[in-house]
């Protein structure tokens, strides 16, 4: 059963599309429709301009565009599609192509699809023969299993003669003819056992006749990664707050809301597992002879099961001296930026990941005797200043009063100097946002989502053009 709000914001697209008079239509959209539209699925659409789409969804304020992928010579488009359902962001991945090409080969011109299209419902659909071939092709490439390929046997059934026509462009004749066999019988065994040899037959005819089609695609690949790591897709985004404001609550229901807006999800806790800090802990381990002994005079940590000092309470242990706390910054340094963030954090953000930190280094400012930082603050906050910075910085704030009543480990003075604390740092930051975590959980969550796609969606309209 298809998502009625996200079939609602596909409908909504088409007609945006129709009114614009935008010709397209979607591919596999028949009977495979309702599968393509659960949550986490594309949509494919065969545009007469792909690069147009952005503009006439703007323009007609369907939805917010979240995330865009652009191909080579404006051939396709990824859009990522917003609304909210309520509290719960709806999305919609849209892939828009002018022509039906894997690998840099065109196999079918755009404008024979779009002079073949037919209406389905609400929106149009290619000719039962092309849109076997483009979803033929597709499976080749990327896997065929029975589901899909009884697909592929009900299309043939539509319009044997031309499916056939079509197998004959592709292949020689005995593997159109074992192809043709198998989707009129159902039985896709024999072509199960031959996908690779299929793959490779339809490759070499596309070499043949474009002899360009693979230079030009590996071209439009380099141009293609070097803009992903300088326009990175995926988002970083940190979480400050005491105790008690709920980061690790908040933080785990935006990553679920927003999971389908991204190819994956990070959640780390500070620090980030790198080498260094792996490194840190067996030497703790080892002075201790125990991995869950503390060292002594050290306090206790609330949820310290990782060995981060995340949430601490006020440690009675003394600041170390000067030259060790210069030391401690420069490995802090070291751990955020070269191990932290470069071998680890911008891989993924290059491969549009959401990435989430419930605490970040602003952390050192508020609690410097909880990590026995003993060196000048104005210096931490200078190495603060060559950090990784996160795309956004959200505060949980909430009155000390409303966080004793949720946890009790600190006493209510300390509570109102962290908060005290955590709002002078913030202030300072222009990517912060100061969200009142008082409120119902919904709220907050609703707000922060808001916050986050809203920055998301400027992004977009900056990378399309659509605003200056």
């Amino acid at each position: 059963m298809m998502d009625p709000h996200k079939e609602q914001l596909f409908r909504d697209v088409i007609v945006s599309l129709e009114r614009a008079g935008h010709k397209q239509c979607v591919l596999n959209g028949s009977n495979d429709y309702s599968e393509r539209c659960e949550v986490g699925k594309d949509v494919d659409l065969v545009s007469e301009d792909p690069a147009q789409i952005p503009f006439i969804l703007a323009g007609e304020k369907v939805a917010s565009i979240v995330r865009v992928f652009k191909g080579a010579h404006n051939t396709v488009y990824t859009l990522y599609q917003y609304r909210r359902n309520g509290g719960t962001p709806v999305f919609l991945e849209l892939d828009a192509c002018a022509d039906c090409r894997y690998k840099g080969y065109v196999y079918v011109a755009g404008e024979e699809i779009l002079r073949s299209r037919r209406p389905y419902e609400y929106f149009e659909v290619p000719s039962p023969e092309l849109e076997f071939t483009c979803y033929l092709l597709k499976r080749l490439m990327k896997g065929l299993d029975r589901v899909r390929a009884q697909r592929l046997s009900e299309l043939y059934r539509e319009d044997p003669s031309g499916c056939t026509a079509q197998l004959a462009r592709l292949f020689p004749n005995s593997e159109a003819t074992l192809i043709a066999k198998a989707a009129r019988s159902g039985d896709w065994e024999r072509v199960f056992g031959r996908i690779e040899h299929l793959r490779k037959l339809v490759l070499q005819r596309a070499r043949h006749e474009q002899p360009l089609g693979k230079p030009r695609f590996w071209l439009s690949e380099i141009g293609t990664r070097a803009r992903a790591r300088v326009r990175l897709e995926g988002l970083m985004v940190a979480f400050l707050g005491t105790d008690g404001t709920g980061k690790s609550t908040v933080t785990a229901r935006v990553e679920q809301n927003l999971a389908p807006a991204f190819s994956s999800t990070e959640r780390y806790h500070r620090p980030v597992e790198t080498v260094l800090w792996r490194m840190k802990q067996r030497m703790r381990q080892y002075r201790t002879r125990s991995p869950s002994a503390k060292p002594k005079g050290a306090s206790a940590s609330i949820g310290e099961a990782d060995g981060r000092p995340a949430q601490t309470l006020p440690s009675s242990a003394p600041p170390r001296k000067l030259p060790a706390s210069l030391l401690k910054l420069g490995l802090w340094w070291a751990d955020y930026t070269v191990l932290g963030y470069l071998l680890t954090i911008y891989p993924r953000l290059v491969k549009s990941t959401l990435v989430l930190f419930d605490r970040y280094y602003e952390d050192l400012l508020v609690y410097p005797r909880s990590y026995r930082y003993g060196g000048p603050l104005w210096l931490a906050r200078f190495v603060g200043r060559l950090i990784p910075r996160p795309h956004l910085v959200i505060l949980l704030d909430a009155p000390p009063e409303v966080i004793q009543a949720r946890k009790k480990e600190l006493t209510f003075e300390q509570t109102a100097y962290e908060r005290k604390a955590y709002l002078k740092v913030v202030k300072g930051l222009s990517d912060a946002h100061v969200v009142d975590a008082s409120k119902p959980l919904d709220e907050v969550v609703n707000e922060v989502q808001e916050i986050i796609l809203g920055y998301m969606a400027d992004r977009a309209a900056k990378q399309l053009g659509l605003r200056g």
